[in-house]
């Protein structure tokens, strides 16, 4: 899997991830200490590098929140020497701040980087402890992202500090060497601007080769460096200080970025990122015997898309998700050849394998790299090569483009019909690429279907339901692969559960019933119950009755904290939900037929109710229209979102 650099770090040190984690968790991992080689080592920082230090102003009042406060975040860069100098000193305010910061852990990719730590520190009032011991620190390889199917193969120095108390300045530095060869000393960094913490300095120093170019691109921001020049390099240097802390609003959608950053790159073009991406996709060998034979076999089928659609099925289906992301690995794809007999692979490994069969079999595909997280709003970024965290590929079948994840399991039905995640854009790594491409919504958009049929009997006797969830697109997918990982008495139990809260009485009286089109790619569940209970009485004042509500829509409701924003609202998107409820009373029951429409640019909600003789149907639908909703239209979502929770719900109160 592809991994982008996360804000502050640069590709040098693209390893790097800087987190404080519990004592308990970091001991239970394997420790491997090494006497002749511990993984580090201990010396002043080089030459190059001007610490800088933070202000000795008195502290402001407290917030109540506020566990910790970050007093400096220095960064220097040296690219010259590809060495990232790192230096932060937080004070710590309370004891759940001390549990927080005071175990160090440091993470470096011991194939490409080497790791030295120059001093950790405690600063008690005018007080100064040395707390760098190299025989306490421990050096593990944990692995964190094995429970994603990922071994990356970095290792974590782990410095647990002694005596540290409420009111202690923690103050330590280390530097890493060394870049990932993947990236062909190509370099890119990203620059912290502004966090949700506040901070007394934010401080980046950057030493750039003067024949080479550099570009510096802000977003939410309008900062510039100041840039003195010498004979080997241009010193840049970025200095914030007394920065609040960035005030958040909920639910943002998830391509928009609120933190202001300055991005960095040597790349001028996308052109040029496509040209080292091409390197990195370039078969250097034929294919295997035994590759060669499937693809052979694929040929023999006549129709185009059918031959598409074997050969994405075997990728998706037969070749697991399994990364080995240790060192170039991270970046380079595994040989088709190799991810083929070893059946594992990771996003780039299995795009790969399903780009080479297919154009074995005359068709044209390629890979494009994509960002899972941003989606389109990398389309504002400057171009780079440390942007992109998966791989998916584009096929040309038939006259028609497709955009398919070969990593995507249990999807069915035709090509037109494969849903994909709105990734907005990406790069399609092909000789004639020059920019980012469109990646338009796919057709196979998620819809449920939901009928339920109510059996109402007398107060005293037990009432029956029924339930008929049909699922398409992306929802019968959903569906498809919780039935095939996770076991049946689960499930059961699950969808049992769902509907308790409102149906205290309710059992499963035959097992859940499941059909699957995997040609029209529909997935079917019949649920049956008996509800001991159906009718309620609050007290004895009030009258026996019946509820009826659509939890399925309900739960698309979702309200912000944040009402009055400055920032965009995100919607959960694609969502389309159909709730039609079915109700046999045991009387006639008059009642009058109720239509409601809810239209908002975001979403479109639509309700029917009617009764006739003693059948009752209440029919709902909720279909989400965009991702996010503009600042200044919040308020008229808000309303309509109110309109529509309004109009859920029926009650059926006994004569």
């Amino acid at each position: 899997m592809l991994r982008p650099i996360p804000p502050g770090f640069s590709a040098t040190t693209i390893a790097l991830r800087l987190r404080l984690v519990c004592c308990a968790a970091v001991l239970a991992a394997a420790i491997h200490a090494a006497a002749d080689d511990p993984g580090f080592t201990v010396a002043p920082p080089g030459s190059w590098v001007k610490p800088q230090f933070y202000g000795q102003v008195p502290a402001p009042q407290v917030e109540s929140t506020e566990d910790d406060r970050l007093l400096l975040l220095e960064h220097q860069v040296n690219a010259l020497q590809n060495e990232t100098f790192h230096h932060t000193v937080r004070q710590v305010l309370t004891l759940a701040g001390v549990q927080k910061e005071a175990n160090l852990s440091l993470d470096f990719d011991p194939t490409y980087q080497s790791l030295t730590l120059h001093w950790a520190r405690i600063w008690r009032g005018a007080q100064h402890l040395d707390r760098l011991d190299a025989s306490k620190v421990k050096v593990i390889q944990a692995e964190r992202d094995a429970d994603q199917f990922i071994l990356d193969g970095k290792k974590t120095a782990i410095l647990v500090l002694d005596d540290v108390t409420v009111g202690d300045i923690i103050d330590y530095s280390y530097s890493l060497k060394g870049t990932n060869p993947v990236f062909a000393g190509h370099f890119s960094s990203t620059i912290p601007v502004q966090m949700e913490q506040p901070a007394g300095r934010l401080f980046t120093r950057v030493l750039w080769p003067t024949q080479r170019h550099l570009f510096a691109k802000p977003h939410g921001c309008s900062v510039s460096p100041t840039a003195v020049a010498g004979k080997e390099a241009v010193e840049y240097t970025w200095d914030f200080q007394q920065v609040p802390g960035l005030s958040v609003e909920d639910l943002l959608p998830a391509w928009y970025d609120p933190q202001p950053w300055v991005q960095l790159s040597e790349f001028k073009t996308w052109a040029e990122v496509n040209q080292w991406a091409l390197a990195l996709f370039q078969l250097s060998t034929p294919v295997s015997p035994a590759l060669a034979a499937k693809i052979a076999d694929w040929r023999q089928i006549s129709d185009s898309e059918q031959r598409v659609l074997a050969a994405l099925r075997f990728v998706q289906d037969d070749v697991r998700y399994f990364g080995i992301e240790i060192g170039s690995s991270s970046e380079k794809p595994t040989d088709p050849s190799t991810v083929l007999s070893r059946r594992f692979g990771d996003c780039k490994d299995k795009s790969l394998l399903f780009v080479t069969i297919l154009r074995a079999l005359g068709i044209p595909a390629y890979p494009v790299l994509v960002n899972t997280a941003w989606g389109r709003g990398i389309a504002d970024w400057h171009p780079s090569a440390g942007i992109f965290d998966h791989c998916i590929a584009v096929v040309q079948c038939n006259g028609q483009t497709y955009f398919l994840d070969p990593t995507m399991n249990y999807q069915r039905g035709p090509l037109a019909a494969h849903y994909l995640p709105a990734y907005g854009c990406g790069l399609m790594v092909t000789p004639a690429t020059t920019g980012l491409s469109l990646i338009p919504q796919t057709t196979g958009l998620p819809r449920t279907t939901t009928t339920e049929y109510f059996q109402l009997r007398g107060k005293s006797q037990p009432s029956d339901l029924k339930v008929v969830t049909v699922a398409d697109g992306r929802a019968a997918e959903d569906l498809r692969q919780l039935f095939a990982e996770t076991k049946r008495s689960d499930i059961e139990k699950n969808h049992t559960h769902f509907y308790a809260d409102s149906y205290p009485g309710i059992r499963l009286s035959t097992p859940i019933v499941v059909q699957d089109d995997e040609q029209q790619n529909r997935f079917q569940i019949v649920e049956s119950y008996a509800i001991d209970d159906a009718w309620t009485k609050p007290d004895k004042g009030h009258k026996f009755r019946c509820d009826f509500y659509p939890l399925a829509i309900a739960a698309e409701l979702k309200k912000p904290v944040d009402t009055t924003r400055q920032l965009p609202l995100g919607v959960s998107f694609p969502e389309h939900q159909i709730v039609r409820t079915e109700v046999t009373l045991p009387d006639v029951w008059p009642a009058e037929a109720d239509k409601k429409t809810v239209s908002d640019s975001a979403f479109l909600f639509q309700k029917a109710s009617r009764c006739a003789g003693n059948k009752l149907v209440m029919e709902y639908e909720y279909q989400a229209l965009a991702d996010s909703v503009a600042p200044d239209r919040v308020p008229e979502y808000l309303q309509h979102l109110n309109q529509t929770q309004q109009a859920l719900g029926y009650d059926v109160i006994s004569r």
